[in-house]
């Protein structure tokens, strides 16, 4: 498998309608070279920030109201609003930026000219009532993500969603998007979380070229009991290795939560089974793996994570933050 990375990167002070002054996400392009077969892939690149500025959580957890005025159109956040049965699904989602709680996602319902509206229990108690630094960012489609993509066979290739409540979405592809098992319901605007992926079955070779931003802050990636967890790093650049930081190994139950890493040559061989103490990744035989090891989250590709308990694993961006 040969993947290679470039990216143009770009930071421009953009100053908003009233939100002051900040450096979009830098920008490139990531490529990743899929077999015939099946393979995970956990797309590196995301949307850039349509919005970034300090922001005011109701007490309710309901509304996002920024501190400074905006020029939002009513509705320009709003979910998509399809007839059944094609499903529907959130267009941008609110960011937490910076603080305890950097990283959080919680998707976007609705909006007016002036704030956000979100579902009832997204936002953590902590925050209610707080102001915070939040981003708004458009999700990660299906369509977005194969944007691009050389290789393809309609009828032929196809993609399974494994969804937070154990269910799992069958897309297939049709030539130019996507159509659900019933290949009658579109389905290409099916979100990819940051952090998240799919399971991709190719007719014959397909290469990806992901474009987009690079991630510059935390990511919060949700963990779901009794559902097959499909994540990885945002790291554009390279594969990350296992024993590269704690910030996995501390998310998952000691002794008791796994991750699969599996071949990339379409045939998802297991090639590794890892555990964790609390503190560090174990191998299979339960020791620490040692800091020589190779043993990697492929670039583009993800690993797959099984806990007893949901949990959520922080996943540090790629960029290291400016010295003091």
């Amino acid at each position: 498998m040969k993947i290679w990375t470039l990216f143009s990167i770009v930071t421009l002070g953009i100053a908003g309608a009233g939100f002051g002054q900040y450096a979009t996400d830098p920008v490139g392009f990531t490529n990743l070279a899929a077999p015939a077969g099946t393979s995970l892939v956990v797309p590196t690149m995301l949307e850039g920030w349509t919005f970034r500025g300090q922001a005011t959580i109701s007490g309710d957890g309901l509304t996002v109201t920024p501190v400074l005025t905006t020029n939002w159109t009513v509705g320009q956040f709003a979910g998509t609003s399809f007839t059944a049965p094609q499903p529907n699904f959130p267009r941008y989602y609110v960011e937490i930026a910076s603080g305890v709680q950097e990283g959080l996602i919680v998707d976007i319902n609705n909006n007016t000219g002036s704030n956000i509206s979100v579902h009832a229990g997204d936002f953590p108690p902590a925050l209610r009532g707080t102001t915070v630094e939040i981003m708004v960012r458009k999700h990660l489609t299906l369509d977005k993500a194969f944007q691009g993509a050389v290789g393809l066979s309609a009828y032929q290739d196809s993609v399974s969603v494994f969804n937070s409540d154990g269910s799992q979405s069958l897309c297939n592809f049709d030539g130019s998007s996507f159509v659900d098992g019933s290949f009658v319901n579109g389905v290409g605007h099916t979100v990819i979380y940051p952090g998240t992926g799919f399971v991709f079955s190719a007719a014959e070779p397909v290469t990806f070229t992901f474009m987009g931003s690079v991630k510059t802050t935390k990511t919060k990636v949700p963990l779901y009991a009794g559902v097959t967890n499909i994540v990885g790093p945002l790291n554009p650049s390279s594969a990350t290795l296992l024993n590269s930081g704690g910030s996995l190994a501390a998310a998952l139950e000691p002794y008791q939560d796994g991750i699969n890493n599996f071949s990339t040559n379409g045939q998802m061989a297991i090639l590794g089974a890892y555990s964790s103490d609390g503190s560090a990744i174990l191998d299979g035989s339960f020791s620490p793996l040692a800091p020589n090891a190779t043993d990697a989250i492929p670039l583009n590709r993800g690993v797959v994570v099984s806990v007893v308990n949901d949990t959520v694993w922080t996943v540090d961006s790629p960029i290291p933050p400016p010295a003091p």
